[in-house]
């Protein structure tokens, strides 16, 4: 027994209480003899005194590992001796002259250490990726789905209010353009300030290899009304409506008001969704012509500095190889792209479930799924509309 006059700071200093482990030979088995403290603070203690797999007889008809002399073991000291078993005979070593609370803790610890060798996968990479792939094809495939369902939802919705419009809220969609598209102006603005003056400066000197410096404000013009203004303010957006209406709704989600709206014969498509869906389909194509203003702005201002070229010449230049078509091509996308961002981040809104782990989750994927269809709707319209001569 431990002497009761020894303290609790001190009784790692008794070599008495040190891990010991001394090998027996007893009549055809091997007898492994354990002592001391066997816990976490000598774990290194532990580790010296155990032999290894090597200097245990081989051949023995037994392997037996006495803890008589065993005094105080933790969850550390348990695993090190579960270890140690498995490597010297798995099954075939045991445990011998245990205490009560000893076999319990390692009983415990040998239970965990299987489970967590049985769960433990094998490396297969190529299998592992065709499983993520599938996986991710899949979550497409549900997300396609359920996209297109809600749009049908929508356009129900919308049909109704259309019917009687009386049940259009109209403060919620002023709300809504204020939200979506007048506090976005100062963002996009700069935004597509600084974008349209690098194009106008990178362009100018790429060109300027080929004495065609003046050719940057064509590409600046038409890249601009076609491509970057809508694509620039509509990711704008997507970052900034798609994750509004996702935390608006999921919040209300996950307080339960929207169950709390069909208890009381109120719609929540009609009071939520329609008036965000339509404020955004006024407010982003107004913003791309902002968009557009501010870009060519932008390249006018580095004419000005890089290429020493007044602004009436950099509009004369402009006004020669810029069509009123390029203008509508960028234009056309905007009520398009700006469905598919309302559709989204409502979407993800009513997924949120009844935690604000859910309403982050949700949130996030709104943003990403809203950037990721802005970026392929553009390419496929600028495809359609390339090859139908627009």
């Amino acid at each position: 027994m431990r002497p009761p006059a020894v303290s609790m700071l001190n009784r790692h200093a008794i070599s008495e209480y040190h891990p010991g482990c001394r090998i027996a030979p007893d009549a055809g088995a091997v007898r492994i003899e354990l002592s001391g403290d066997w816990t976490l603070a000598v774990l290194e203690k532990v580790h010296a005194a155990l032999p290894s797999s090597r200097e245990v007889p081989k051949g023995a008809q037994a392997l037996e590992i006495d803890l008589a002399r065993l005094q105080i073991l933790d969850t550390a000291g348990a695993l090190t001796l579960v270890s140690f078993r498995e490597s010297i005979g798995g099954t075939a070593a045991r445990f011998i002259n245990v205490r009560p609370e000893h076999k319990i803790l390692l009983d415990e610890v040998a239970r965990a250490a299987s489970a967590a060798a049985e769960a433990a996968p094998r490396s297969q990479p190529i299998a592992d990726f065709i499983r993520r792939f599938v996986s991710a094809l899949t979550a497409i495939g549900r997300d396609a789905i359920s996209l297109t369902m809600f749009l049908g939802e929508t356009s129900a919705a919308l049909g109704r209010v259309i019917a009687r419009p009386s049940k259009f809220r109209g403060t919620a969609f002023i709300h809504q353009i204020q939200m979506t598209g007048l506090t976005a102006v100062p963002i996009v603005s700069l935004v597509c300030f600084l974008i349209g003056g690098v194009i106008m400066q990178q362009g100018a000197r790429q060109l300027r290899n080929f004495g065609a410096e003046t050719l940057a404000i064509d590409m600046l013009g038409i890249l601009s009304l076609r491509e970057v203004g809508v694509i620039l303010a509509a990711v704008m957006v997507a970052g900034r409506s798609a994750s509004a209406f996702t935390a608006q709704i999921g919040t209300m989600k996950m307080r339960e008001e929207i169950d709390a709206m069909r208890t009381l014969g109120i719609d929540p498509i009609e009071t939520l969704v329609v008036p965000r869906i339509l404020a955004l389909i006024v407010a982003l194509p107004l913003l791309v012509f902002v968009a557009d203003i501010m870009c060519l702005a932008g390249g006018a201002v580095m004419s000005k500095v890089y290429l020493a070229l007044d602004t009436p010449i950099f509009l004369q230049r402009l006004n020669a190889a810029v069509t009123a078509k390029h203008f509508y091509v960028g234009l056309i996308k905007a009520p398009f792209v700006a469905l598919v961002i309302g559709l989204v981040g409502c979407l993800e809104g009513l997924r949120v479930t009844g935690s604000a782990e859910s309403v982050g989750t949700q949130v996030t994927a709104a943003v990403v799924k809203a950037i990721f269809l802005v970026l392929v709707l553009d390419a496929i319209f600028a495809i359609f509309l390339s090859a139908s001569g627009f």
